[in-house]
């Protein structure tokens, strides 16, 4: 079954984050600079509550929110009793048990708004990955939970059942609207070092934990070196890697990534970069010869330039969180430029 019911053919798509307070806003920004492709993006200057990864893990067993010092954990004592509810959870699909109430995802609420008028192809989803999140949160002794695996596995239960649920609110938006359920590993580059308490192996089994019970098309977001020929051999379909510094390594995996392609699956190229300084200086003609550069050099591994093309999609390397309102939208923009200058050079608009 193909997993989109359209090629992507270089659309542009937003990350996951943006630096707005205004969820109206924001959506404005989204489908005028990605309309096909929009994401529904998390706004946390609106304040702790509404980070990406606190969205994510909201209503986990255990969970503590620490207001003044911007700080989530989990109560061991409190969590452990409540996992055997979670799992129960999981095994009957009970989605309503991740339910998030209706301003914790206010760019979703303006989603919903759109019923019967959403003139997009595609909506992105997108929950903190159980890699990431088993790093970036800690216990009440300030242990990463990566070190525990029953409290691993829970929350890779709890992000399946919150994920469906995300689907869920979106089901009456429009019948033929795909929906792109992604999970953002920042940290998943951080299972290559030894000190870290996730190998690869254990990275891929935990991701496909995840991806294996989501209905859509199955993603995953990345922005630093990750072992290509481990993640693209789990059940994923849509990928988003930082093609602006970390291209190498695509090139590196160019048998799997061939078959990747073949599945079909498909490639976000985060090309347009998030740092001010280099946003300043970036331009559509500089960033499109870096994309003509990596193309170059995946015909010469063997794949054809139609296949990648087709399957490819524009956006920024990072989350445009940390950015000023401006560069968010000149990053964009831009995004939405590289689009159509590769749309209308290898005629993709039909």
């Amino acid at each position: 079954m193909t997993p989109l019911s359209f090629k992507p053919a270089c659309l542009p798509v937003a990350y996951g984050e943006l630096p707005h307070t205004n969820a109206a806003q924001a959506l404005r920004l989204l489908l005028d600079t990605t309309p096909a492709v929009v994401t529904c993006a998390a706004l946390p200057r609106r304040g702790f509550r509404e980070y990406a990864y606190i969205q994510s893990v909201l209503g986990f067993p255990g969970l503590v929110l620490d207001q003044h010092s911007k700080r989530a954990y989990i109560n061991r004592t409190e969590a452990l009793p409540k996992l055997d509810q979670l799992a129960l959870a999981y095994l009957q699909n009970h989605v309503a048990f991740a339910a998030l109430t209706t301003d914790a995802l206010p760019l979703l609420t303006e989603l919903r708004r759109l019923r019967g008028v959403f003139t997009g192809q595609a909506i992105k989803l997108i929950v903190t990955g159980p890699i990431s999140l088993s790093l970036q949160l800690t216990d009440d002794q300030q242990r990463p939970l990566a070190y525990d695996a029953m409290l691993v596995e829970g929350l890779a239960q709890h992000l399946t059942l919150r994920a469906a649920w995300q689907v869920s609110q979106l089901i009456d938006l429009g019948t033929d609207v795909d929906v792109i359920v992604c999970l953002d590993e920042p940290f998943l580059d951080a299972c290559a070092s030894p000190f870290c308490p996730i190998e690869w192996k254990d990275a891929a089994a935990l991701l496909e934990l995840v991806l294996s019970s989501i209905s859509g098309c199955r993603g995953v977001l990345t922005n630093g070196p990750v072992d290509w020929s481990t993640v693209l051999q789990t059940s994923v379909e849509w990928v988003h890697f930082n093609a602006y510094q970390y291209s190498q390594v695509l090139l590196d995996s160019a048998e799997v990534l061939a078959t990747f392609l073949q599945r079909p699956g498909f490639l976000t190229w985060g090309i347009v970069p998030t740092s001010a300084g280099e946003l300043r200086c970036a331009t559509i003609e500089t960033l499109t010869e870096r994309i003509e550069h990596i193309l170059d050099r995946l015909v010469a591994v063997g794949i054809t330039r139609e296949q990648m093309l087709q399957a490819m999609l524009i956006s920024t390397t990072t989350s445009l969180a940390h950015m000023s309102v401006s560069d968010a939208e000149k990053a964009l923009l831009l995004c939405a430029g590289i689009s159509a200058h590769l749309r209308k050079k290898y005629d993709l608009n039909a």
